[in-house]
């Protein structure tokens, strides 16, 4: 598979906000109920690809009872999962199966999570820090064969951007076999390169300040500047517009754009008041759907929206109470990028998690 960089390149108000009456929506509910037959919970292999070195990677590669019918007129009805682990299940991304959650489309989904975002944004106070944890599945292998690997990034960031952030990467035991052109016995094993482990300090996060592409502290351009965030248009469809502009050369197409929106609140450094226009904006794209009512990601049971092309599908798993964005996946589509994995497959997820610590390296 070519380099990532090179490839670019889905909660809950209430349902009240919803623009279908009331009375409809217990109808269409109800019914649903009636007619489906239960479904099981749908399993999926993990996969994405790595980010090493120092600049940002950009990635591309239920049953319904009648019972729940009256939690879904108020709301989307999640089914708990148990969260993954660093064993096997660590590979599979607890999802739901629900018709009744297409009552309501991606763009109420994305609407209503926007509604939801009432928390202010913490403002740091001395010694404090901004800490940021990505769990996730990469991707390791050749273009012959591919395997799973667990790894975890951590990142504190200071009141003072100026000062020395810390970067800890962790190589988990989380390893699986996803397929090949040869058998697994033939294939090595991935081994940590220097990239994949170890804790880095450095100003404005400047990790690796020997690379090529070395950070500069108040870089514009920079995701993890805030100047950046806070230049940024709040109108939906000014976002849209810049979203389009920032994937001209990958052909802005509604999929890109999507990816490419999902890459930015990746950081966990969106701003509340720019995450809701996102979302908003998200919503105005051709193709997006709701495609999980419950996707649980460490834990936390969200709804996944997203655009689907030929090769694969990029989630946003949104938080049903706050409209936090939790995480991300990626799906594959009808036409995957390598022949053995079936389509279907969830070909990435990372878990997003953000807080305000009182120390560095503290969790």
């Amino acid at each position: 598979m070519s380099d990532l960089d090179d490839v670019l390149d889905q909660i809950n108000h209430r349902a009240r906000h919803s623009t279908g009456a009331l009375d409809d929506v217990r109808a269409r509910v109800l019914a649903a109920a009636a007619e489906e037959e239960p479904r099981r919970a749908g399993r999926f292999t993990v996969l994405t690809g790595a980010r090493t070195g120092a600049s940002r990677r950009v990635r591309w590669a239920v049953p319904v009872a009648a019972a729940a019918a009256a939690v879904l007129v108020a709301g989307i009805a999640l089914n708990r999962q148990a969260p993954p682990t660093t064993t096997d299940s660590a590979l599979t991304v607890a999802t739901s199966s629900a018709p009744a959650v297409q009552l309501l489309s991606a763009q109420e989904v994305l609407n209503n999570a926007a509604d939801a975002i009432k928390a202010v944004d913490p403002v740091l106070a001395p010694g404090q820090y901004r800490f940021i944890r990505e769990h996730a599945w990469y991707q390791r292998g050749t273009p012959g064969y591919t395997w799973l690997k667990e790894v975890a990034y951590e990142k504190w960031i200071p009141r003072d951007q100026s000062q020395d952030w810390l970067e800890r990467r962790s190589w988990l035991p989380g390893l699986k076999w996803l397929g090949g052109s040869v058998p697994q016995s033939e294939a090595q094993e991935p081994q940590a390169t220097d990239t994949d482990t170890g804790e880095r300090r450095g100003k404005c996060g400047n990790f690796f300040p020997n690379a090529q592409d070395a950070k500069a502290c108040g870089d514009p351009k920079d995701w993890d500047n805030p100047a950046f965030y806070d230049a940024l248009p709040r109108d939906p469809q000014a976002i849209v517009d810049y979203l389009r502009g920032a994937t001209a050369h990958r052909g802005a197409t509604p999929a890109v754009m999507f990816h490419w929106g999902v890459e930015m609140l990746r950081t966990g450094l969106m701003p509340a008041d720019l995450r809701a226009g996102w979302y908003r904006a998200l919503a105005l794209l051709d193709g997006v759907k709701v495609h999980d009512s419950a996707v649980t990601l460490d834990g936390r049971t969200g709804v996944a929206i997203g655009i689907e092309d030929e090769k694969e599908r990029r989630d946003l798993i949104v938080d049903p109470a706050t409209g936090e964005f939790i995480g991300e996946r990626t799906v594959a589509g009808p036409n995957p990028h390598y022949s053995w994995i079936e389509p279907g497959t969830v070909t990435g997820y990372s878990a997003i998690t953000t807080k305000v610590v009182d120390g560095i390296g503290q969790g």
